[in-house]
């Protein structure tokens, strides 16, 4: 069974990642995920979401909603622990975790574990996940699955000092703010107005601008164009489709409008953005 695969029938998949890992484990996957990766030995340099990361011994990433990743560049003995999951899995198992973390692996989400004993608590739950992963364990299977999920979730927030008074508990703000993403991810192509998204939840569009600033400190505009830049992106890379077809598949009246919009978030035009990009020659870039 390929990686694609247990996450499909899973919910999440485990494995190790190695210079020699098969392909699947590096190529993107169409619906949109949640990463935590250990580095156990060695360096690379990870791209996710058309960011590049450099990955060293002893750092944990942690990273939601990804469209796709993969792994430009691997020293000979880099390995590394990769847990991916569905983002409608990880939602499900990590409600209430404190948003600060969130918040801060947003902006960084590399931690680095000096300390041995919470580096050996991670890799032990990475053991079990593995472990359930291979092996039904009857009719708990599931929960077990989703307590050691976010288990790991939670270390990984005590290790960014998030504390339990930043804790955002499940509440009706939780439930709207985790259905707009659900949302954009399904209907941003064609739909780029907050109008659109707080008709669908009957919710009024100032409401949903405010709960958005409150769980992520952003408007719900910004996250909106967020995902579309980040999709348009994909497609402009990932695919051999024009400008001008990109253009009208994702709700704009022409190339011109995509581009002026591409290049007012981006500093840089579709075209230019496509000739400019680039796989990393080495560790460093």
């Amino acid at each position: 069974m390929t990686h694609q695969e247990y996450i499909l029938h899973n919910g999440y998949c485990i494995f190790n990642l190695t210079k020699d890992s098969d392909a699947d484990a590096t190529t993107p996957i169409d619906s949109r995920y949640t990463l935590i990766m250990l580095c156990v030995e060695g360096e690379a340099t990870i791209e996710a979401n058309m960011q590049h990361y450099r990955f060293v011994k002893g750092d944990c990433m942690c990273m939601g909603n990804i469209l796709y990743k993969r792994t430009m560049r691997m020293s000979d003995d880099f390995l590394g622990r990769v847990l991916v999951s569905k983002s409608s899995f990880a939602f499900d198992t990590i409600v209430g975790i404190p948003l600060g973390f969130f918040e801060s692996i947003y902006i960084s989400p590399i931690i680095n574990i000096s300390n041995k004993n919470e580096w050996q608590l991670l890799n032990n739950h990475f053991d079990n996940l593995s472990l359930m992963q291979d092996n039904n364990l009857g009719i708990r299977h599931v929960e077990l699955v989703a307590l050691t999920f976010r288990s790991v979730v939670l270390l990984m927030a005590s290790l960014r000092g998030i504390t339990q008074l930043e804790q955002s508990y499940y509440n009706n703000g939780d439930v709207y703010y985790r259905n707009f993403i659900e949302l954009i991810d399904g209907h941003v192509k064609q739909e780029h107005e907050v109008a659109f998204y707080a008709e669908q939840m009957h919710i009024t569009a100032k409401y949903l601008n405010e709960l958005c600033k409150l769980k992520s400190g952003r408007k719900a505009k910004e996250i909106i164009i967020s995902f579309l830049i980040s999709k348009i992106k994909q497609e402009i890379i990932m695919t051999g489709k024009s400008i001008k077809t990109i253009a009208y598949e994702y709700g704009f009246a022409d190339q011109s409008s995509m581009g002026k919009f591409f290049t007012k978030v981006t500093k840089m035009s579709p075209s230019e953005f496509r000739k400019g990009y680039k796989i990393p020659q080495n560790l460093d870039e």
